[in-house]
């Protein structure tokens, strides 16, 4: 029997990106771990908000570089030469997507929220009742506002977009729902949107973020993965194209929620347009063809076409 018998076979997801994007490759992890027997270690600093039901607390050490491969990018290529090695280092949330389609709503079913995080969404939302509750994330940091006055989502890899366009979506919706109240959960502070408190109904849910980690590129002032829970409660979010924080909360938590983005072409302020996706239990490849291609994403282009905003669910926390 060779050395590398005696090793354990187990699967690393470190923090080589931010929450949302390693929360979804705990797909590819646990298929790594249905298919080749490698137990799932998780190297992550907000594990002391989250319980991930099958996983293990540990870092990749010494021991966990030893007859180990890392997958980057995407993995298909590696797939069958995964089972060979005793360590496996996963820095990417691509895999075989017809293996990986059955896993995605399972795996989120895994994590859990701390108690505490719970019951701040919970009071959070609980005195808007029956009011219909519609989601906003704002991401700025590492998205860049390109243009002040235009998006096109491919101008750079990460857009972020701009305050106007937000405006305009939540404008949308409150003409269709005038009791409607909105979630925010933002990059930075929600003071920094003094727009958003003089036109709309805004609230937070009343957490404080206890990370440095990511430096401001990821930095707010709420507790990430509240924040990203607090949005699964919402069948409408207004959301950030190509960031997987949108895309995971309403793609993967809680109940089927619709997200609007600006449309695969380039909007202006004066002719801003709306498109929207519903891709429940559905990638992050998906969502990215939808932001960046339109392909899957739908025009809002009356009144007719505005989603149905529907009080929040916090039911399956």
């Amino acid at each position: 029997m060779s050395w590398q018998r005696l090793l354990p076979k187990r699967v690393f997801v470190d923090e080589y990106v931010g929450l949302s994007t390693r929360l979804e490759a705990l797909a590819m992890a646990f298929l790594i771990s249905e298919y080749h027997g490698h137990e799932v270690c998780l190297d992550w600093t907000e594990l002391d908000a989250l319980h991930i039901i099958g996983t293990t607390q540990r870092s990749r050490g010494v021991l966990g570089r030893l007859d180990s491969v890392k997958l980057r990018g995407h993995a298909d290529d590696e797939w069958l030469r995964i089972g060979a090695h005793r360590n496996v280092c996963l820095r990417t949330h691509r895999g075989p997507p017809q293996m990986l389609s059955r896993l995605y709503l399972p795996t989120a079913r895994r994590v859990k929220l701390r108690p505490d995080l719970v019951d701040s969404i919970e009071r959070a939302l609980l005195p808007y009742g029956e009011r219909p509750v519609i989601g906003v994330h704002i991401r700025r940091g590492d998205f860049r506002l390109v243009s002040p006055d235009s998006f096109d989502v491919r101008a750079t890899e990460w857009p972020a977009v701009p305050d106007w366009w937000y405006e305009h979506a939540m404008g949308m919706l409150q003409k269709r729902h005038p009791d409607a109240a909105f979630l925010v959960a933002c990059t930075g502070s929600l003071d920094d949107h003094p727009w958003l408190k003089k036109n709309f109904d805004v609230f937070e849910v009343p957490t404080s973020s206890p990370y440095d980690y990511k430096g401001p590129d990821h930095g707010s002032r709420r507790h990430p993965a509240a924040d990203l829970f607090a949005l699964g409660c919402c069948n409408v979010i207004v959301g950030t194209s190509c960031s997987t924080f949108s895309h995971y909360a309403a793609h993967m938590l809680g109940q089927p929620s619709t997200v609007l983005v600006p449309p695969a072409q380039c909007i202006t302020r004066d002719q801003a347009r709306i498109a929207k996706v519903s891709l429940y239990g559905r990638g992050a490849h998906d969502w990215y063809a939808a932001c960046r291609t339109g392909r899957d994403a739908a025009p809002v282009n009356s009144d007719d076409d505005v989603p149905l905003a529907l009080p929040p669910r916090f039911d399956w926390l």
